[in-house]
């Protein structure tokens, strides 16, 4: 009995070394647990596939990495910040009030897919920015901003001593709001979980069309205006030159108009390039063979225009643009870039709006030649 006592006394802590480093060494070493950023979710770095193939037969669902990890001393602090108290770790935190985190809500991985796809969508969609430029960001608080109306343009002066007096100024000034443009999604929380645990990646189409619908509501307003809020758009402002607009379904008829349009412009003192915006239906027209030429008549237009050729549904009618691009004729300022917001939840669910602001700026009015 005196042996057997010695023998523990002398080799117990041996004993109890020998247990720790075999319950803690297969953890630290394990692979999984060397890639996870947060103990508490499996899910936040891997994959469904990829942890039922390490935990086999482990009841990780729901559960997190402390299902089957041990944690870190200096992770618990967190650890019970994130968790929602006697629940487990993958639980979300109760209250869900308004004006929640997205991210948290999300993921990043989903959240900055949103953003990108919303992104692309609209860069994809906007027809008036691609030959208009920009003027800001100004800020998503700015509401104002001055609009500068100037004359026609004028040849610069020569001569010995540079005392003619035929500056550029502005010859009025005006202030000009610069309006709201949103439109709201709702994202399920069935979605978001399911996209969260690598279920299935999350579906962005309710976005999309958020996309759509924000970027044909600015070139609305671009061409179009909004009387209710007193402004005019490139189809309608007061001052620009007025053409008729001739049968486009007869061959080169469209390629002639355009002509005449770049003609007046040029002979008011408006330089190349030129721009050309057209409705779907004249969009189409313009795609048949130039007489004997074996080039399509579109192609013709494009030579001629230097600007590009667009078309825009916001055009409802047969109606053409043309216009001398330039931030000296018209530009649109922004307030701020379409981007995504979070809402807030309402009922589980998750409501987001793809929101921006901006307000053309037509400067000189003369450099707009419409056919109608």
């Amino acid at each position: 009995m005196k042996i057997y006592k010695n023998f523990c006394k002398k080799y117990q802590f041996i004993g109890i070394f020998t247990l720790s480093a075999l319950f803690y060494l297969p953890q630290n070493a394990s692979p999984v647990y060397a890639k996870c950023t947060k103990e508490n979710d499996c899910f936040s770095c891997h994959s469904s596939q990829e942890l039922r193939n390490v935990h086999k037969d482990c009841q990780y669902l729901n559960q997190g990495c402390l299902a089957c990890h041990a944690v870190p001393k200096n992770l618990a602090a967190s650890s019970n910040d994130s968790c929602s108290g006697k629940g487990s770790c993958g639980e979300e935190k109760g209250g869900g009030g308004k004006g929640g985190s997205s991210e948290r809500e999300m993921g990043r991985e989903d959240w900055e897919k949103l953003q990108r796809h919303v992104h692309e969508t609209i860069e994809k969609c906007l027809v008036g920015r691609k030959f208009l430029e920009t003027y800001g960001p100004l800020g998503v608080g700015s509401q104002c901003v001055s609009i500068d109306t100037f004359g026609l343009p004028s040849w610069a002066t020569v001569d010995m001593l540079g005392e003619a007096d035929n500056a550029i100024h502005s010859l009025k000034r005006d202030v000009a709001h610069i309006p709201v443009i949103y439109k709201d999604f709702w994202l399920f929380w069935r979605d978001l979980e399911a996209s969260k645990k690598g279920e299935i990646p999350l579906d962005t189409s309710a976005a999309i069309g958020a996309a759509v619908a924000t970027a044909a509501r600015e070139d609305d307003l671009v061409f179009n205006g909004l009387p209710d809020m007193n402004m005019a758009g490139l189809l309608n402002v007061n001052g620009r030159n007025i053409m008729k607009l001739s049968d486009w379904s007869a061959i080169g008829n469209g390629f002639q108009d355009v002509v005449a349009a770049v003609e007046k412009l040029r002979n008011t003192g408006f330089f190349p390039p030129y721009t050309l915006v057209v409705s779907p239906r004249l969009y189409a027209l313009l795609h048949k063979v130039y007489e004997r030429t074996g080039k399509l008549e579109i192609d013709a237009v494009k030579e001629m225009v230097k600007g590009g050729v667009y078309q825009s549904p916001v055009l409802k009618k047969d109606v053409a643009l043309v216009m001398a691009a330039g931030r000296q004729n018209a530009d649109l300022a922004v307030g701020g870039n379409f981007k995504v917001e979070y809402c807030g939840p309402e009922n589980l669910n998750h409501r987001f709006r793809v929101v921006g602001s901006s307000v053309l700026r037509i400067k000189c009015p003369q450099a707009i030649c419409t056919l109608e």
